[in-house]
């Protein structure tokens, strides 16, 4: 009998196996390979546009040339400012949605109407919603720019000045990044003890202390994960700046990953594009390492 279970459970576990190796077999061509192909040709002079008989050995050259390039620098600059104010901003703004939405005030059809409503920019495609916002900030025919000249007021330049650029550039990102963290801050909200929350309240605490002192221990797990998936997303943002602004004006709104493309695409410098992707890669670790261990400590795992 033994040996019957035993010879079950191993065909059980070869079948498991081989359910999994075609997955296995696809990350590892279509992410492992290329990964390790990048970064090999980031030792590499490589330019597409040269034959390959030039594509030589170069040693830390491009990672060198990368980062003595001052539109990396500049462009690792923005990416930082992107990634704490987009971090930031739609976190605080997901979590005053959810609390908004969790309320039982929005319950029934309106509810779900509401609900439905803040979901569906996530639906979009980041390109077709920066190509909606383009519409919107349009210097000429933009519904801003429209409004603003009926009612006899000056247009903003949003694509010919750094300063609007960028807040362009960040609203986007807003109305697009918000409703997933919202989802997930929604369901966390519906985890909360309610006893918890009734026992505050007959003690006496108002709403601001029972979110800080109950709620949001609560959900700080959830919180931290949120956080870890848009600092990934905004440190390797590229769409929104590629589609609306073009990295412009002036490569103020060029972040990390549009610096890639370009330097790989527009300037078909493929080994230095390699090392800049391999350091935004080695930075997205890091970042997220850190912050993972610091809230590690800071997160209460007794509730």
């Amino acid at each position: 009998m033994r040996k019957a279970k035993t010879s079950i459970n191993q065909k059980r576990k070869l079948i498991s196996i081989l359910f999994i190796l075609p997955t296995f077999l696809l990350l590892f061509l279509f992410i492992i390979v290329p990964i390790l192909y990048g970064f090999k040709i980031s030792f590499q002079n490589y330019n597409i546009a040269m034959p390959a008989s030039t594509r030589t050995f170069c040693g830390l050259a491009n990672y060198k040339s990368v980062l003595s390039n001052p539109d990396f620098r500049h462009s690792f600059s923005w990416t930082l400012e992107f990634v704490v104010i987009a971090v930031t901003g739609t976190v605080f703004l997901a979590m005053l949605l959810a609390l908004a939405l969790n309320s039982p005030k929005v319950k029934g059809f309106i509810g779900r109407l509401v609900k439905t409503a803040f979901i569906l920019p996530m639906m979009l495609c980041p390109l077709i919603v920066a190509n909606i916002w383009y519409i919107i900030f349009a210097p000429n025919y933009g519904l801003v720019n429209s409004t603003l000249s009926r009612i006899q007021m000056s247009t903003i330049s949003f694509f010919g000045d750094t300063f609007w650029a960028r807040f362009a550039v960040l609203s986007v990102e807003f109305w697009w990044g918000t409703p997933y963290v919202m989802i997930i801050l929604l369901a966390a909200l519906t985890t909360v003890p309610a006893e918890l929350l009734e026992s505050a309240a007959l003690e006496g605490a108002n709403k601001l202390q029972v979110f800080f002192h109950v709620t949001l221990p609560c959900i700080s797990n959830f919180v931290v994960l949120v956080v870890s998936i848009r600092l990934m997303d905004a440190l390797r943002m590229f769409d929104i700046s590629y589609a609306l602004t073009e990295g412009g004006p002036a490569k103020s709104t060029q972040t990390l990953a549009y610096f890639i493309y370009e330097t790989g695409f527009k300037y078909l410098k493929v080994g230095e594009a390699s090392a800049a992707a391999f350091l935004l890669f080695s930075m997205i670790i890091i970042i997220t390492f850190l912050f993972l261990k610091i809230t590690d400590k800071l997160v209460p795992t007794d509730l």
